[in-house]
């Protein structure tokens, strides 16, 4: 069925309410085509079954960081990986959270992962 000009289109938008659409993909390392639609407030990259993004790297911890959506803004946290998470070539120490911003990249062991970050525009 054809749809009338008159009709609007549906914004397909994140189901925790995030006005933007995020995502962490493999750039380097041993699964390249690895991608993880951030879709919760919440994401935990690691290795282990308890990940939510899992990375297969052997220098990867089971629960390596933390991606926390805050409306807008996603921040990155190091869980007291062994080998340390980095975010644009600068170690983020355990505890302390850092801000990603579109086209960050993030390495966990010896995986490269690029954040990309796109707003939706409202069209009502």
């Amino acid at each position: 069925m054809k749809r009338s000009s008159t009709q609007k289109r549906a914004v397909c938008m994140p189901s925790f309410g995030s006005p933007q659409l995020q995502v962490l993909a493999v750039i380097e390392g041993e699964d390249p085509s690895g991608v993880h639609r951030i879709q919760a407030s919440e994401s935990v990259v690691g290795r282990g079954a308890k990940a939510d993004f899992v990375v297969v790297d052997p220098e990867v911890s089971e629960c390596h960081c933390l991606v926390r959506v805050d409306g807008p803004v996603c921040w990155l946290t190091d869980l007291e990986s062994l080998n340390g998470t980095w975010l644009n070539g600068n170690r983020i120490h355990t505890g302390v959270t850092q801000r990603l911003r579109h086209l960050d990249e993030v390495q966990v062991g010896s995986t490269r992962l690029l954040f990309l970050a796109v707003k939706f525009k409202d069209r009502r």
